[in-house]
């Protein structure tokens, strides 16, 4: 296949079923200065089935844009692609399915005229293509005309040398750079047909073909359009038209005048603007999609919605819009736009529903596809869909209690960071704020990763000034806290350690000492008397989320340092999830045991209830031997 965007690209073969879309705009209005919406519909190279629109009119290919540059293989290319169809289709004992080149894209320059924005090195081909089968077939009329302004600019005609290039001698051919790529197009044109067996039967079989069920999708864009605009995004930028640009054109070149409802397109116009408008709010989108990723047009995903790629990874480009093409074919525009505006509607109504909003965006940010959700939201009654979210959340989690005790930082992180992820959005669900939602939009952009509520060594302090840094900030916390006559002699002790290692000559400090000094510190920051076993240090009492900058900067330091620190980018406006927000400033701990510079059993029994009570519903229940529920 061609490689870039002005390459041929063949559509998934279907049925032998046509779309014939009527173009509702008309020169009176073009005249009368109105702005008319863009109109799409599918266009034969030459004539040939009744009523079938074909290409036709004038084109200028203005001076924006480069020349004809098709070399001999993509020339190639295209021919090899139409007859490798006919052939399958031959083979088969079948008449050759549709075949689709990427949109020609249009403005209307008066009646007749066209201003070629996008597709001259295809227009160009298939004209030279037409020309040469018309050597063989007088039938064989090509019914439109190119010009490039460039080159008659420079005193020449390129029209004319167009329509009489195969009588034009070296010199002309060759006059200009242009000129020699559509003369060098047209020899292996030429060439191409002369290797067939049946030289004159190939250009019969490419006739039919050209005049049957070789389709342009003819793109007029609308008429307030800025032509050097819109070809720099296709072109130079490389931004192709997306599957909503043509669905629009699609959709209201069959409303409107052509089905007798004269205010239906200015109507359909405005829903359209309303649902793009929409699905660009930043949390609408990731409400949506789990992502902040922006796209050239939004509206793409309600029709993506509709248009599962069934089985594919990857959608090929234009497969949506071929998919709604057939849709409207079968069932018409109006029924088509009507699910649109349907599940709009439900999209925006799960969006401002507190219960659903939350639900459904934990769901979409745990891996969970809205079109799965409308799916099986279709045969359940309202009531049936909020309690089928729950079980659903239960069985993407598939965790029991005892479960959810073993996982492990290190071990079971994807695991670890949905159940916090779930304690986080179950506790805004809860709260006796009705206006309080969890901003899934903060959460998908800004990257969130597990932290250690308080660290019990320092993993990564591999070089000297990593490890002072460290040593001063704890050295400070140390004489900064006010500590327990119990335990004041060993903050003074540690302190006098670090004093004396932070004395060393540079280059003097040693990983021996310093590893003592850490232990220490850990032990002085933790629990008198607590453990630090695996399952304290790296289980779900020890964790919670947090950005992965911020991440970065909190990493090996005790709790009361992260305390700190946290409080610091609290107040300086940092969006800090509401579960890790609580943790730090110990709203988890009762207040008899509340001790603010220490992270120790105490804190992470009560945590981990709270966790057990916000995500309890979503765990899976527990039978006994008998079968019966655990409780």
């Amino acid at each position: 296949m061609l490689a870039d965007h002005e390459a041929h690209d063949q559509r998934s073969l279907r049925p032998r079923t046509r779309l014939i879309a009527d173009t509702v705009t008309t020169v009176e209005q073009r005249r009368a200065g109105e702005r008319v919406e863009a109109t799409l519909e599918p266009r034969l190279v030459i004539p040939g089935n009744d009523g079938e629109p074909f290409i036709s009119g004038d084109f200028l290919v203005a001076a924006y844009q480069r020349g004809y540059r098709w070399g001999r293989h993509e020339v190639r290319q295209l021919l090899d692609d139409i007859k490798a169809n006919a052939d399958d289709a031959r083979k088969q004992g079948k008449t050759p399915s549709d075949y689709y080149l990427q949109p020609v894209v249009v403005l209307s320059r008066g009646e007749g005229l066209w201003e070629l924005v996008d597709g001259q090195q295809r227009l160009t081909t298939l004209y030279l293509i037409a020309k040469y089968i018309g050597t063989r077939d007088p039938d064989a009329k090509v019914e439109y005309t190119l010009s490039y302004e460039t080159r008659n600019q420079e005193g020449n005609d390129s029209r004319h040398f167009l329509e009489h290039l195969e009588t034009l001698d070296d010199e002309v051919r060759k006059s200009n750079i242009d000129f020699h790529h559509i003369a060098v197009a047209y020899d292996e044109i030429t060439e191409w047909f002369r290797e067939q067996t049946n030289p004159k039967k190939a250009a019969n079989d490419i006739y039919n073909a050209l005049s049957e069920w070789v389709y342009v999708i003819w793109y007029e864009a609308p008429s307030d359009t800025n032509p050097n605009d819109l070809f720099t995004r296709l072109n130079r930028d490389r931004i192709p038209l997306t599957d909503s640009e043509l669905i629009k054109a699609l959709v209201l070149s069959n409303s409107g005048a052509a089905v007798g409802q004269p205010g239906r397109q200015e109507e359909i116009a405005a829903q359209w603007d309303a649902f793009e408008r929409d699905l660009r709010d930043d949390q609408f989108w990731a409400f949506l999609t789990g992502s902040t990723t922006r796209r050239p047009t939004h509206i793409d995903f309600l029709f993506e919605s509709m248009t599962p790629p069934a089985g594919l990874r990857v959608r090929p480009r234009y497969w949506t819009f071929e998919k709604v093409r057939d849709d409207i074919e079968k069932r018409g525009a109006a029924a088509f736009w009507r699910d649109v505006v349907a599940r709009h509607g439900l999209l925006t109504g799960w969006f401002h529903d507190r219960e659903l909003y939350h639900r459904i965006g934990y769901l979409v940010a745990i891996g969970d596809s809205v079109p799965d959700l409308i799916e099986a939201s279709r045969s359940q009654t309202h009531s049936a869909f909020r309690a089928a979210l729950v079980d659903r959340t239960r069985q993407r989690l598939k965790l029991s209690r005892d479960e959810v005790s073993l996982l492990q930082y290190g071990k079971n992180d994807a695991k670890c960071t949905d159940v916090l992820l779930l304690m986080n959005v179950e506790t805004v669900l809860a709260s006796s704020d009705r206006g309080a939602r969890f901003s899934f939009h903060a959460y998908a952009r800004d990257g969130w990763s597990l932290e250690h509520i308080h660290a019990q060594n320092a993993e990564g302090l591999k070089k000297e000034n990593q490890r002072r840094d460290w040593l001063e900030a704890h050295v400070k916390k140390i004489r900064s806290t006010e500590w327990s006559a119990e335990l004041a002699p060993a903050a003074e002790q540690v302190a006098g350690l670090i004093d004396a290692h932070l004395a060393l000559a540079p280059g003097r400090t040693d990983d021996i000492g310093f590893q003592e000094i850490l232990d220490k510190a850990f032990a002085l920051f933790g629990s008198p008397g607590g453990s630090s076993t695996q399952e304290n240090l790296h289980g779900l009492s020890n964790l919670a989320l947090l950005q992965r900058d911020f991440n970065s900067k909190l990493n090996n330091a005790v709790f009361a340092l992260k305390r700190e620190r946290v409080v610091e980018l609290d107040e300086a406006g940092a969006y800090i999830l509401p579960c890790t927000r609580n943790v730090f400033l110990k709203y988890y701990t009762a207040a008899a045991d509340q001790q603010l510079s220490i992270w120790g059993p105490q804190d992470q029994e009560q945590y981990y209830e709270k966790l057990l009570a916000a995500i309890g519903t979503f765990l899976a229940v527990e039978v006994d031997a008998e079968g019966q529920d655990v409780a």
